[in-house]
């Protein structure tokens, strides 16, 4: 992003004219741009970065001090991952014009990507105060806030920054991402017309405001009083609750609570009136969107169960007639979906061959998500190609839950500002150099376990120049991913099904691995990695990911209660199971359980307590496995919180990448990797 220096100093005698000065000024500073844009390759990248930097050397030769080609050269240093030398020629820069922004701008993404955020902080404030109108310098502040763990300030700078730009990709997707952190402490009307408006956007990632909104509404309808009075008529008019339940993915225990409540209410009142409270049929039709996001997890009593059966035999009724219209079915329609998937119906395939356009305006979007999606899936489940067919005996059980759960479900494929890998991962990983084949030709990574897709797509999307292979066991889930990749219209992208086993019948190396939650779900998760490694070029990089024994004890407590009680991985018993644990109903504490998103979808629930197959590790396991294979430890993935509290309890330690010191931290805070270990690792 550019934010040039408008300090030219010029030598009494220089060969170069002021207008000749500007004009390789700008000529430097456009080449630059160019190398930045996400529709260039890493090698015509790579030739304008050196274009510019040819540029700012001819200014400099002539004009030793020339600030602006300092400032370049400094930037093009810094993109390329040489912090000293881009810190030597902005020192210099700034040696000569301690007032130019843009110099300070630099300077501060220097300091930024050496994790130095106090000094990120003062580089980029000073910059504002130097060009108050600059909105990169005012956007870069707010997010060394975020990375300093400085979560409310950062969340209230976005807040500001988003009523001035709100057309910015890039703070929105920033905002969104540091809301998921933000809860509010009281009702604030202020606020919920705040959040209101972000909801009413469009193609963005929604669910980071998931908490915030659940704490709006706790507040608004106090719903942690027991005396507080709620009116129906009040709930289905709710600007903030309509949007939220269209938009939203809840993964709040207190809220899921409240909402099952309501919908019961929404059944009643809109079955007795005869279906006359529109009101409450729109409201319908927020819930029927909602239980899409869930999968229909939400606990039924036996009164609606009745209702539900009842609701099923009159639609199936109305769908054996030859001319069917949505007049005919729609409210009773929309109270079914509430409870149960609209694709199951007997007869679900003549509902989808009504013309979207003959259902009111208001349904359109109820009927494309909630009954056209998940038909488009079955058909595209036939487009999926075999790399091999799947024969390992645990491979096939894994496969069948998939197949029926698709997992994860996801809704918006969200934000990122488009990037070179071996930058991002300089960024995340404290003392990493990346390979140089990071900046030449085309970048071949393989998403081993790609699931429903959202991270092949992102990696696809949001990387400069690669090319993605995304295999899984499940031809549904690859379907899901296959329909968000024509959604968002992405073409570097191959989706495969087959077995990490046969992994070797693709016959192609990569210079990226991305494997996971998959290696402890495989009968032998070591024989996986060896599949894997074999596969991986030299000095290529693997990222793994793999289940804390540590942090999974709550969920190997919950798994001893299914086997007692004889549940089956199927949506009935993971609802009735969900509910005991909500209710407190069985022995034990499982609250730790309703931090995890995954409790809150069926096929996030299945996979988090009902999995066939589950290995657990330690951090020494860990090492030794890596070892054996012969591979670099680069670093976890974790937030800058944890890795403050890790220095804190570990001062000794001279390095993140001490797996011995970061197991004494383990045994400590024991729920650290409860999102798994996520590890960076190399060929060595």
């Amino acid at each position: 992003m550019r934010q040039p220096s408008t300090v030219l100093r010029h030598q009494p005698g220089d060969s170069i004219q002021t207008e000749s000065l500007d004009a390789l000024d700008q000529q430097a500073w456009r080449e630059y741009e160019l190398s930045l844009s996400d529709q260039v390759t890493t090698e015509h990248a790579s030739q304008h970065r050196g274009e510019a930097r040819l540029l700012a050397q001819r200014m400099l030769k002539t004009t030793p001090d020339c600030v602006p080609a300092l400032n370049l050269i400094g930037r093009i240093a810094l993109d390329e991952g040489f912090y000293e030398t881009a810190e030597q020629h902005l020192s210099r820069a700034l040696d000569q014009a301690p007032e130019d922004a843009g110099c300070w701008y630099s300077m501060g993404h220097v300091a930024l990507a050496k994790r130095q955020f106090d000094k990120a902080v003062q580089c980029f404030g000073r910059s504002l105060d130097l060009a108050p109108g600059e909105t990169r310098a005012a956007t870069s502040l707010v997010y060394t806030f975020a990375r300093q763990g400085n979560i409310v300030q950062a969340f209230n700078g976005y807040r500001q920054l988003m009523r001035v730009h709100p057309e910015d990709p890039h703070v929105r997707a920033k905002l969104f991402e540091v809301a998921q952190h933000i809860q509010a402490d009281h009702y604030q009307k202020e606020l919920e017309q705040d959040v209101i408006a972000w909801l009413s956007l469009e193609n963005v990632d929604h669910d980071g405001l998931s908490l915030l909104v659940a704490s709006l509404l706790k507040h608004k309808y106090r719903l942690d009083d027991e005396d507080a009075v709620i009116d129906l008529q009040d709930l289905a008019k709710d600007t903030l609750l309509n949007l939220a339940l269209n938009k939203l993915y809840f993964t709040q225990s207190y809220l899921e609570s409240f909402l099952t409540l309501v919908r019961k209410q929404v059944l009643l009142h809109s079955l007795s009136s005869q279906f006359s409270d529109r009101a409450l049929i729109k409201l319908a039709g927020a819930f029927t969107l909602q239980a899409c996001h869930n999968e229909h997890v939400y606990a039924i009593d036996e009164h609606e169960s009745d209702l539900v059966d009842s609701l099923r035999d009159m639609l199936e009724t109305v769908l054996k007639q030859p001319a069917v219209q949505p007049g005919d079915c729609l409210n009773a329609l929309l109270l079914y979906g509430m409870y149960e998937p609209l694709t199951e119906l007997r007869g679900a395939r003549k509902l989808a061959n009504i013309a979207l356009n003959h259902w009111p305006n208001w349904a359109r979007p109820i009927v494309r998500n909630a009954l056209l999606s998940g038909l488009m899936e079955d058909d595209l489940v036939r487009t999926i190609e075999p790399i091999t067919p799947i024969s390992d005996p645990v491979s096939i059980e894994v496969q069948a839950q998939y197949e029926e759960n698709p997992y994860p479900r996801w809704l918006h494929l969200g934000y990122n500002s488009p990037t070179n890998y071996g930058r991002a991962l300089e960024s995340e990983l404290e003392g990493y150099r990346a390979p140089q084949f990071f900046n030449m030709g085309t970048v071949q990574v393989l998403i081993a376990g790609a699931g429903t897709g959202r991270h092949a797509l992102r990696v696809a999307k949001y990387f400069r120049n690669v090319e993605v292979t995304a295999i899984d066991l499940s031809a549904r889930s690859l379907a899901y991913a296959q329909k968000m990749a024509h959604r968002y219209r992405i073409r570097n992208v191959r989706f495969l099904q087959g077995d990490l086993l046969d992994i070797d019948r693709l016959e192609q190396q990569f210079h990226v691995i991305e494997c996971s939650g998959v290696l402890h779900h495989m009968a032998d998760p070591e024989a996986g990695l060896a599949k894997l490694k074999g596969q991986l070029l030299p000095k290529g990089v693997m990222k793994i990911a793999l289940y804390s024994e540590a942090a999974r004890k709550v969920v190997v407590d919950a798994r001893h209660w299914i086997e007692r009680l004889g549940y089956q991985p199927n949506r009935e018993d993971i609802r009735r199971f969900r509910n005991l644990l909500m209710n407190e109903r069985l022995e034990g504490d499982f609250s730790a359980l309703f931090d995890s998103r995954d409790f809150y979808s069926t096929s996030g629930c299945r996979d988090l307590l009902f999995h066939v197959q589950e290995h657990r590790f330690t951090i020494p396991q860990l090492k030794s496995l890596l070892d054996r294979h012969e591979l670099e430890f680069l670093g976890f993935v974790t937030s800058e919180a944890i890795q403050q509290r890790f220095k804190q309890l570990t001062p000794d330690t001279p390095s993140l990448r001490d797996l011995d010191a970061w197991h004494q931290f383990e045994q400590q805070e024991p729920t650290t990797f409860s999102g798994m270990y996520q590890f960076y690792t190399q060929t060595l």
